[in-house]
Order: structure tokens, then C-alpha cells, then sequence
């Protein structure tokens, strides 16, 4: 989800380069800040910051599940093994997902209206330790006394698509597995498709039933699977795009725009990963701006709580911009603290970003 490297495409005995200067880091950067924005308004319930739209949660979160189905494809197929695979992905995202979920343990027994000693003896805090480094967040996302009076009590809302993350990461050998019997097209457009009927289906019983369960379980992994095997799709198939982006890229605005696709979803699947790959790949070079730090996960994982902290010392009552333009200085400073000190000491010699500062020195 947030690991940029050189991209390549295979195809038979030959070999297609991707431009290296793209623009994932941008986008990503883009897309964390946007879920920012989205949370500080969901959370605050601040009228300051309505222009923070709610629909931007979602389609920030599912342009990240496009990008991840690009670049984690491309990230298996350079893989010299499987287990190079997986090291390289959990070297990426467990070391800071596991830093945040201990330090919002211990910091946030501060903001108990529990004593120390209940805090830490109280099982509902265990079970919240627990279940999140197991990425099970659902299963305990609150923590005994915190944030208790707020609109959402959640600690970090944020953490439940590193469980989507993972999910796709182990599913990755699988899928190719499958391209000896069907081709590598064929099964991503069977995946595609299945994923479409599932989110549709549990949509209709959304609807029709009146049941929250069935708007939980619609984005889960099957349903979220059509964006990552869209990404994976334009992945393979990067040559042909690239000769028509234009086109492409014109085409997915019009079927976004019309809002046809709220009738029929796949259609908003299909535009949103053109337009997605499009900025990342077709735009024109926006300049290295990871060359401090790729503050995207950062920035992704830390806010939630951050905000919900700022919500319980009330900093949004009286001025609520200079909260926010203040909230937005911190988070991009932890941000940058987990880069240079958590995230990329465990990247591998060979990461991008340690081959980029070797060739920068």
C-alpha cells in the first residue's frame, strides 16, 4: 500500500520499463491527508469543517486499494522469493502499525476516566492490545474511559484496512497461482466480478433488510477486492493504457461524473482505478517529494487518535482552524518521526527509498 519502487511489466520473454518518476508518492501523500480531513470533520462534528466532504473517506480509501493492487503485483512478481515477498511487506507496515497501537495504549491511559491501576488491570484494555496487533480491530476498537464522551469512542478508526492490507498481501500467491489454469486476465476479471456480485448483493440486503451487519460486511475484503484486482488489471496491462490514457482517462470522468455508477457500482470501480493509475503514471513527473520522508503511513495511521486527543483537551471549541492548522503541524511531524525513525530503519538495503538516499549521498 505504501511501498514505491521501479516499476516493471512482463510480458512473455520481454521486458517493459515503467517510467521510475511517477507519482505514487504524491498520491498517496494526497490521499492520507484526505483521510484526515475526512476523520477531523467525522470526528469534531465541527460545522468549521463541513467543507471536508463525507464521500471523501470513501473514495480516498478505495483509490489506496487501487494503488495497492498496482504495486503489490509488481512488488511479487520482483520478488526473488516468496518469503522475500512477505519480509519486504511486513517490513513496510508492521513496524510503525505496532509503535502506534502500544503508544495509544499507554498514552492514552492519561485520558482514562479510570485510575492507572483499573486502566491497566481492566480486561477491556487487554483485549484492545490484543486484538489490534492481530489487526482484528473490530473486535475491541475502545479502550476503558477514553474518548468515552465523544461522538465515536473509537481509538483509531482508521487501522481497519490494514486488515484489508494484509488480507490482500496473502492472497497475492494465490491469485498467481490461479494464472496456470485461467490466465492471468481471465482470473482477475473472475476475481473482479465475484467481488462486484458480493458488494451488490449485501447492498441489497443493506437496503432491503435494514440491518447495519450487512453495511459491515459489505467492506470486507471480497467486497474491497474489486479495487485491488482493478489495480492489479491496469498493472499487466500498463503498455496498453499507456497508449490510449488519454482516452481512457476521459471516458472514466464522463462515467464518474454522470452518477450512473450509483446504479451500477463496478462502473465507478472501473473509472476511479483509470483515473487513479492516470495521475500516478500519465501525469506529467510532479518531482521527488519523498526525498525527506514518505509521510503518507504516517500521516494514515497517526491522526485518528490524534484528533480524538485534541477533541478531549477541547482545542476545537474555541478556535477550531487554529486547532486544526496546529492538529496538522503535529501530524506531519510524528509523521516524519515515524519515517526516519520506525518506518525506514526496517525497510531492506534493496527498499526504493534506502537505494534513493544511497544515490542522493
Amino acid at each position: 500500500m505504501f511501498d514505491t519502487i521501479t516499476p516493471i511489466l512482463q510480458k512473455g520473454s520481454r521486458i517493459y520499463y515503467i517510467n521510475n518518476k511517477n507519482n505514487f508518492d504524491h498520491l498517496r501523500l494526497f490521499l492520507a491527508i484526505g483521510v484526515f480531513f475526512y476523520h477531523t470533520f467525522e470526528l469534531t462534528q465541527n460545522n468549521a469543517f463541513s467543507y471536508f466532504n463525507t464521500y471523501i473517506g470513501t473514495w480516498v480509501v478505495h483509490s489506496f486499494f487501487i494503488i495497492s493492487g498496482f504495486l503489490i503485483f509488481m512488488s511479487y512478481e520482483r520478488s526473488s522469493s516468496l518469503k522475500s515477498y512477505f519480509e519486504k511487506r511486513l517490513r513496510r507496515i508492521a513496524p510503525a502499525y505496532i509503535i502506534v497501537i502500544f503508544m495509544s495504549f499507554i498514552f492514552l491511559s492519561f485520558f482514562s476516566t479510570l485510575p492507572a491501576k483499573e486502566y491497566f488491570s481492566s480486561m477491556q484494555s487487554w483485549q484492545y492490545l490484543f486484538s489490534n496487533l492481530s489487526t482484528f480491530n473490530f473486535l475491541q476498537p475502545m479502550l476503558p474511559g477514553v474518548f468515552s464522551h465523544h461522538h465515536y469512542s473509537v481509538v483509531n478508526g482508521a487501522l481497519w484496512t490494514i486488515k484489508i492490507e494484509l488480507m490482500f498481501y496473502l492472497s497475492v500467491p494465490f491469485i498467481v497461482y490461479l494464472y496456470r489454469y485461467f490466465g492471468k486476465t481471465k482470473t482477475l476479471v473472475i476475481i473482479f466480478s465475484l467481488s462486484a456480485l458480493y458488494y451488490l448483493v449485501l447492498d441489497h440486503f443493506s437496503i432491503y433488510y435494514q440491518q447495519p451487519v450487512f453495511a459491515v460486511l459489505q467492506r470486507q475484503l471480497p467486497g474491497q477486492m474489486m479495487f485491488f484486482s482493478a489495480g492489479a488489471l491496469l498493472y499487466y496491462h500498463h503498455q496498453s493504457f499507456m497508449k490510449y490514457k488519454h482516452l481512457f482517462f476521459l471516458l472514466a470522468i464522463a462515467m464518474m461524473f454522470t452518477g450512473k455508477y450509483y446504479f451500477f457500482y463496478p462502473l465507478y470501480t472501473v473509472s476511479l482505478s483509470i483515473v487513479v493509475i492516470y495521475i500516478a503514471t500519465a501525469v506529467p513527473y510532479l518531482g521527488h517529494i519523498a526525498k525527506y520522508g514518505d509521510l503518507s503511513y504516517g500521516i494514515y495511521i497517526w491522526h485518528f487518535p490524534l484528533i480524538q486527543v485534541f477533541i478531549s483537551l477541547h482545542f476545537f471549541d474555541a478556535s477550531p482552524w487554529i486547532a486544526f492548522a496546529s492538529l496538522s503541524i503535529l501530524i506531519l511531524f510524528l509523521a516524519w518521526l515515524s519515517w526516519h525513525f520506525i518506518e525506514k530503519p526496517f525497510l531492506s538495503k534493496k527498499s526504493h527509498y534506502v537505494q534513493e538516499d544511497r544515490a542522493t549521498l
